[in-house]
């Protein structure tokens, strides 16, 4: 049995119906009490089941712990960035991973997985490209930028590795680069805001805490299904020879490519990026400067095989049928 603590959300969802694909019993849970709309069929058969808990309470979380008994816990709990303030965010996430580590070190769980981010790296430069696991990363940073969330990755980092070798829990780490897809709810991303906007028939946004993008500027982004591929390479693997795994594209990628794909998915559809030699004082804002920053991904595919099966032009075609279908 795995539970996964999150799991109504959008990687929860995607990496428990890759489970379940595999045929894995998973539990999931959130707070939203709303069914899962990737795992109705699963949940009918009885191969998926819902728990709504709030993983600030230790009880709630103890309680499904001891109901399940899983052999393995999965954390893709989160909150959108920038939402709370920082002592209630502190708050909120600390007490939440504190609970889920105490309940599995009492419930003698055999592997936990915590998902976390290239935000985790936040603060190298381009020349420590590619990101490898084994790199220090720095506490102290002097940019921020509205989607990223480099506190809250290397805080719980930190507690999760003084669990694993304090008090010897299993614990695996999984930096996930920034993903796009169904189920996405916060439509801050690039990927999401111009599919959005080109089937309403409308300008893309770029007012939510950016300017206008650089074409050849970008990051490592990937397709969730693919970030939930290999989630589930991780969750089922017998054994693991390490318990840092970046999981991502395994390079940058541009928003000129972002844009031209969504272009190619929705006919009619233009979007027009800046170009490098244009003046940064046209647009500025935080989107501009991600400086193609992309975590090298050769610890997962030599020891698991994962290679991302997803193109952009892919990508970006079937999520805009997703959200044609299912949000528009």
């Amino acid at each position: 049995m795995i539970i996964i603590f999150g799991g109504t959300g959008m990687l929860g969802q995607h990496t428990a119906k890759e489970l379940i694909d595999h045929g894995e019993t998973v539990v999931v849970t959130g707070v939203r009490r709303q069914t899962p709309v990737l795992l109705q069929d699963a949940i009918e058969r009885k191969q998926a089941f819902v728990e709504y808990v709030d993983l600030t309470d230790p009880y709630a979380v103890m309680g499904v712990m001891d109901k399940y008994k899983p052999d393995t816990i999965v954390d893709t709990s989160g909150y959108a960035p920038k939402q709370l303030a920082p002592a209630a965010e502190v708050r909120a996430r600390v007490t939440a991973e504190l609970n889920l580590l105490e309940a599995a070190k009492l419930n003698g769980v055999k592997r936990i997985v915590l998902t976390s981010s290239s935000d985790a790296y936040w603060g190298l430069g381009p020349e420590s490209m590619p990101l490898k696991e084994d790199m220090a990363s720095p506490l102290q940073e002097t940019d921020d930028n509205f989607i990223v969330q480099s506190w809250a990755k290397k805080t719980l980092e930190v507690i999760a590795n003084l669990y694993r070798r304090q008090e010897g829990l299993n614990v695996v780490t999984v930096r996930c680069s920034g993903m796009y897809g169904p189920i996405y709810r916060t439509f801050l991303n690039l990927p999401s805001r111009l599919i959005k906007a080109g089937l309403s028939g409308t300008a893309p946004d770029f007012s939510k805490g950016s300017g206008v993008p650089v074409e050849t500027d970008g990051y490592d982004q990937t397709y969730v299904k693919d970030i939930a591929y290999g989630m589930g390479l991780v969750i089922r693997a017998p054994s693991l020879k390490h318990h840092i795994y970046n999981l991502g594209s395994g390079r940058a990628v541009t928003y000129g490519e972002i844009a031209r794909a969504a272009e190619n998915a929705i006919p009619g559809f233009k979007v027009q990026l800046r170009s490098a030699a244009q003046d940064s004082s046209e647009a500025s804002g935080p989107e501009v400067n991600m400086g193609n920053f992309y975590m090298d991904i050769s610890r997962l595919r030599d020891e698991l095989g994962y290679e991302p099966r997803y193109t952009p032009e892919r990508a970006v075609a079937e999520y805009t049928e997703w959200l044609r279908t299912h949000e528009t």
